[in-house]
């Protein structure tokens, strides 16, 4: 039950980003009160990027922009509240879940969607963090009309960049693979590469090189520097330590399970975004989750489940 001191709530939600706050809106129209936890001092996953592309109304506004407008729309009703602060501890009491927060101070909820998004693991590449989300770019449908028909670099470092060549050529027929020595590149896959007019280079780059804030130059170790224009990286992911602290029951590559509702193996906790797919990660499909994730809430409060 909640202390003297906890601020209590029908909902808690963890995080701020397009998933956090679609649910949020959608609880607001569904009158059900709710606190949206989040800390101004932690970034954004995509703040680096100079815009949300393909999202219906609001295509290539910046991020923050974004966030604003829900925001806006969010406090239009009087069922949410905003707390800047991060949620350290998570604990199941009777009758909800006790929050506690970086400031010291704690909110118990009813129910709890988790929508902290994942933690992206970039790979060891200097200068990297200088062109990320501008010219080195980890989604082709969000960025790559911006370098369609330019020279673009593929950073290989698993199975599933190779078997995806095709797509990116889509954007543009000047592609170099840089594939990590450990794959295996199969000859009949080479072949295809090359009636494809894709370059190989068997090695990965060390480092990036630009000027003006764009890629110029792929850099290695024991061979010359290849030009580019872009490079498309896909970083591995890891949940937050929140996250991996509770007992949730994980896929077999590291996302949050959920069923159709958005409901985790812990009953009362919910998961949308980002931490729950490895596949197409994006503003529109989050949004969506969240809207999704908040009416199966509502339901599961209807029916007191």
């Amino acid at each position: 039950m909640p202390t003297n001191t906890s601020d209590r709530t029908t909902v808690a939600i963890l995080g701020s980003g397009p998933s956090g706050l679609a649910c949020a809106l959608t609880l607001s129209r569904s009158m059900v009160e709710t606190i949206v936890i989040s800390s101004d001092s932690t970034a954004p996953r995509n703040t680096a990027s100079p815009f949300v592309a393909a999202l219906p109304g609001m295509d290539r506004n910046s991020p923050a922009e974004v966030r604003a407008a829900i925001r806006k729309d969010i406090l239009s009703y009087p069922f949410a509240r905003f707390r800047n602060s991060d949620a350290t501890a998570l604990q199941d009491q009777a009758g909800g879940f006790q929050l506690d927060l970086s400031d010291g101070s704690s909110v118990f909820a009813d129910k709890v969607l988790l929508a902290m998004g994942m933690v992206d693991i970039y790979p060891d590449v200097a200068n990297l963090a200088d062109y990320w989300g501008s010219s080195i770019i980890n989604c082709p449908f969000c960025h790559g009309y911006e370098w369609r028909n330019t020279r673009w670099g593929i950073y290989a470092d698993r199975q599933e960049v190779l078997d995806a060549a095709e797509v990116y050529r889509h954007w543009s027929n000047e592609l170099t693979y840089f594939i990590d020595p450990s794959l295996h590149l199969t000859e009949e896959r080479r072949t295809q590469f090359e009636s494809l007019g894709i370059s190989i280079c068997e090695a990965l780059p060390v480092a990036v090189n630009g000027t003006s804030g764009s890629l110029t130059e792929a850099v290695f170790s024991d061979q010359q520097p290849i030009a580019i224009d872009c490079m498309l990286v896909f970083p591995f992911q890891k949940q937050t330590e929140l996250v991996t602290a509770l007992d949730l029951q994980l896929t077999s590559d590291g996302y949050v399970g959920v069923d159709e509702g958005f409901r985790t193996s812990v009953s009362g906790i919910y998961a949308a975004g980002d931490m729950t797919y490895a596949g197409h990660q994006n503003t529109p499909t989050a949004l969506h989750m969240g809207n999704m994730a908040a009416a199966t809430i509502v339901m599961d409060l209807c029916f007191k489940k």
